[in-house]
């Protein structure tokens, strides 16, 4: 709800036959908490999805069926192990747990107020301590464009910094909340607030990650106008950018340069099926938008729901561990622990070895949208930024390494020198058989340096051996971890 209003423009007013939104929250697992997170997820009533469990099919959708049998055909064999786990244990895949809600609540702004369906909640367990929480609901038929735009709008602010998403409530009559992180962390899912990671004490929204915007929620969106609708280049603007209404309560377009907007429509939506379905990609929202009846429109949901849901998880969950990765090369960068370049390099490894795909999907159309997926997300420039982190890395690691060796070999050169010429033949004399201890206390200075030197090496030496025995058991406990 921004505070200006684009003078003297035509905002077109459209009936949206039916809206599904589906709102996506990333967030830091605490370490080593997966597994008492699915325990706690089971004993809620999530069930862990698997494409076997072909009663999930029509549970989570409202009227709509995500077909199984589909999605195993749609994306590359590689990448189905990442998305489609075969059971809970395994760390390399999304762990996706679901639960049906079904449920009625409320929405209040101060330009809207209207009743939504509460469809289903997944709970996703991703690779190197990421989750993702994924709210799908269905807005009431007949609502105008503007307000679905609003309803998004307010529901996507976790936590109101400005005034304008301040004065809202959401829930039911007989308990509504003012935040809809409120809503979701103490109605909904009140359990998931013990395993989120909120050591990051610099985070400025509740949950963040620290190298994440995610002050709002991510949403996946499909939009079915009336069949005579006709859609053009600034209300697809609207859609992108979730432009509701103005702070005087008017719909509003966002933009008032034409030649703007079509830059923005050349850059980010897929239009083979134009003028009757578009599907538009933004930083804060992935929408269809559709004037298709029937069959078809069902099952441009439907793909929404399923195939283009996951393609989309995919490519989110690449920006957001890309983006950890970086964060994670710079936060080190100081200190330069060994142990923590060590794991950084392993994990960076790891991840583009098991996860890290360019393609994954095997369809036309699949492919298209999954590279419009990629630009605007910016995944390639991120990820040829970890690449080039992980060579500085590596060259960062052998100069430390030769650095640490050649100061080894200047100290040993020392003592070896000093040792040989002094230890050996001034007071090695002294030691032989029954040490003589009488006599150290009328050594000279010389006969002094020479038994320093000749203890300090032994105890310097022993120190290394330590040190050495320590390195290769920790490097052998970090060979057996799993970085996932």
């Amino acid at each position: 709800m921004p505070n200006f209003k684009g003078q003297d423009q035509s905002v077109k007013k459209f009936v949206v036959e039916k809206a599904y939104l589906q709102f996506v929250f990333p967030f830091a697992l605490k370490k080593d908490g997966a597994d008492d997170l699915i325990q706690q997820l089971r004993q809620q009533g999530y069930e862990f999805f698997t494409l076997d469990n072909v009663h999930l099919q029509d549970k989570y959708y409202g009227d709509h069926i995500v077909s199984h049998y589909h999605m195993e055909r749609i994306f590359l064999p590689n990448i189905e192990p990442i998305i489609f786990p075969t059971d809970s244990t395994k760390k390399g895949g999304f762990r996706r747990f679901s639960k049906a809600f079904n449920q009625e609540y409320f929405l209040k702004g101060k330009y809207l107020q209207t009743n939504f369906h509460l469809l289903s909640i997944d709970i996703i367990i991703c690779p190197f301590q990421i989750g993702m929480m994924d709210i799908r609901v269905e807005l009431p038929d007949n609502m105008s464009y503007s307000e679905v735009m609003e309803f998004t709008d307010l529901f996507r602010v976790m936590e109101p910094l400005i005034d304008e998403y301040s004065d809202i409530q959401v829930g039911t009559k007989s308990h509504s909340y003012k935040e809809i992180k409120d809503f979701v962390f103490e109605s909904l899912c009140p359990f998931m607030k013990d395993f989120l990671d909120q050591k990051n004490t610099n985070s400025s929204y509740f949950g963040s990650l620290p190298f994440y915007i995610d002050e709002r929620l991510y949403v996946i969106g499909y939009i079915a106008l009336q069949e005579d609708s006709m859609v053009d280049v600034e209300e697809i603007y609207r859609l992108g950018n979730i432009s509701g209404f103005d702070n005087k309560g008017h719909p509003f377009i966002g933009a008032k340069n034409p030649a703007y907007m079509k830059r923005f429509y050349d850059n980010h939506v897929y239009d083979r099926w134009a003028d009757e379905t578009y599907y538009v990609i933004t930083d804060y929202m992935f929408s269809c938008i559709t004037k298709s009846q029937g069959e078809l429109a069902h099952m441009l949901a439907n793909q929404m729901f399923g195939q283009y849901y996951y393609s989309f998880l995919l490519f989110y969950y690449y920006r957001i561990i890309l983006m950890k990765l970086t964060y994670d090369q710079r936060r080190i960068h100081k200190g330069r622990n060994e142990v923590e370049v060590d794991t950084l390099i392993v994990q960076i490894t790891e991840f583009s070895a098991k996860i890290y795909n360019p393609e994954v999907n095997s369809r036309l159309a699949g492919k298209e949208i999954s590279s419009y997926l990629k630009k605007v997300l910016g995944i390639d420039n991120l990820f040829n930024q970890v690449n080039k982190t992980l060579n500085d890395l590596y060259k960062n690691q052998e100069r430390m390494t030769s650095k640490r060796h050649n100061s080894l070999l200047q100290i040993l050169t020392l003592y070896a020198v000093v040792s040989g010429i002094y230890g050996m033949n001034l007071v090695i004399q002294n030691w032989e058989g029954e040490i003589k201890w009488d006599k150290i206390l009328h050594y000279t200075i010389f006969e002094d340096i020479a038994l320093l030197v000749a203890l300090s090496g032994i105890g310097i030496s022993s120190v290394m051996a330590i040190q050495a025995v320590k390195s290769y058991i920790k490097e052998k406990k970090r060979g057996k971890k799993k970085y996932l």
